[in-house]
């Protein structure tokens, strides 16, 4: 299977900037602060809720049972995971 290249800016990255942006500061003012906050947030992630497994099953599941074919399928259950939990923080 071929692989897609990665973005050209690294997950923490992104996830940093974007911290900094929600606080209304640049991110170059201080990015060593930010990437660990990026890291603090991602790391809960490593352990899902039910709901966001619950939510991953439904995106990529036929006749119930986990139908992941290739990379788009799990692309969409990580994306259905990160929704939820997103969701549940509102």
């Amino acid at each position: 299977m071929a692989r897609t290249a990665s973005p050209a800016v690294p997950m923490i990255e992104q996830i940093a900037r974007a911290i900094a942006m929600a606080d209304g500061v640049e991110f170059e003012d201080d990015p060593a602060r930010f990437r660990r906050l990026a890291l603090a947030a991602l790391k809960p992630l490593t352990r899902p809720t039910d709901m966001m497994v619950d939510a991953a099953h439904e995106a990529v599941s036929f006749d119930g049972a986990w139908a992941i074919r290739g990379r788009s399928d799990f692309r969409k259950a990580v994306r259905a995971m990160v929704r939820t939990a997103m969701e549940e923080g509102e």
